[in-house]
């Protein structure tokens, strides 16, 4: 495979507007009114063609194999590949032209995008709805009394309006399931966030250190296993070397007499399979959390020492989840697991009823 220049600009236009918070249709938008072409050398694109370049795993480089297979050879059907075959990842297969810390941070959005649609108003008043991608806060911003969403919604009082964000179960129903949660002004609630975000940038070093234990844990040894993978698959093959010699010595004797001695090869081996497995699932998980790490601080990196205005894609980048807490106070958690506490200062105004 080689690497197309022009298209390869396009790809990476993609993903950058992509983990700033763009939406699939901004996305679309943008590419039409710059100009950019797509594959078919048109300016028409469609969101199902974005979704499938911020999933293909060519662009970082890889090849997954048995995507899809042909059921038979008569009515030559392709069908897509959903657990009836095995597939195979090849890494490393051609140059990249996405970055595989990128590529991994965009899955993690994908996901927590799809996470961002809650019940109905009928089944649980979550306030969660479609991502939309038009503020940072919107999904980000919760209720630290009932666990909404909070919703930004534009007031008038005596001629002025007014940007704030509200609890949206107090918005839809009041004070039947949330009593005490603030209403807090757009512009001091950003400069909260802003100070929070600033803080943690100061601390640079405390997140070098969350990066370096990150590495060292996906590393070490699983807990209670004395064995690390390296060590179960040497056993594995010696094993089946020692089943193919008994196998062979079998074949010119009593088989009976070797019953025993390959019940108790064939145990060992799927014992050992057994505990194979068990790493690599638990490996699976250190590496997601490494990656989110790893997202967060290619964020902060990004960004200047000190962030003086408010700023939707990079905000959007860095943060999981800001809640609201008692006494117009919040809690800003950053991608990497850091929490920061700020007191959003709020004007005086005669109260809302």
């Amino acid at each position: 495979m080689v690497v197309n220049a022009e298209q390869a600009e396009t790809v990476r236009k993609i993903y950058e507007l992509y983990l700033s918070g763009q939406t699939l249709r901004n996305i679309k938008e943008t590419l039409e009114t710059g100009g950019f072409k797509n594959l078919a050398g048109t300016t028409e694109w469609t969101t199902s063609n974005l979704r499938t370049i911020l999933s293909d795993e060519k662009y970082c480089g890889d090849v997954l194999l048995q995507k899809t297979f042909i059921r038979d050879c008569i009515s030559k059907k392709v069908i897509k590949n959903t657990g009836q075959l095995p597939m195979y990842l090849i890494q490393n297969h051609h140059e990249a032209i996405i970055p595989r810390e990128r590529f991994d941070a965009v899955q993690i959005e994908l996901a927590r995008r799809r996470a961002q649609t809650g019940g109905t108003k009928k089944s649980a008043p979550t306030g969660m709805s479609r991502y939309s991608g038009k503020y940072a806060l919107s999904g980000l911003l919760f209720c630290g009394e009932c666990g909404t969403a909070y919703r930004r919604v534009v007031w008038t009082q005596h001629g002025e309006k007014r940007a704030v964000w509200r609890c949206s179960s107090r918005l839809d129903y009041g004070k039947k399931y949330c009593k005490e949660s603030p209403t807090l002004d757009e512009s001091p609630l950003q400069q909260a966030v802003l100070a929070a975000i600033n803080a943690s940038m100061s601390g640079r070093k405390v997140l070098a250190d969350q990066l370096v234990d990150a590495m060292e844990q996906e590393l070490a040894p699983v807990p209670g296993e004395s064995m690390s993978l390296g060590d179960i698959e040497r056993a594995v093959t010696e094993l089946g070397k020692q089943f193919d010699t008994l196998l062979a010595e079998a074949a010119n004797g009593d088989a009976d007499e070797y019953a025993e001695r390959f019940r108790a090869i064939s145990t060992t081996m799927e014992e050992l399979k057994r505990r194979k497995t068990a790493i690599l699932s638990i490996r699976q998980e250190e590496e997601q959390i490494s990656r989110r790490i790893h997202a967060a601080a290619s964020a902060m990196a990004a960004a200047t020492v000190g962030i003086t205005e408010w700023d939707d894609g990079v905000v959007y980048q860095m943060l999981e989840k800001v809640t609201v807490l008692a006494g117009n106070r919040i809690k800003v958690t950053f991608r990497n697991g850091v929490e920061i506490e700020q007191t959003v200062d709020q004007p005086k105004r005669r109260k809302f009823a």
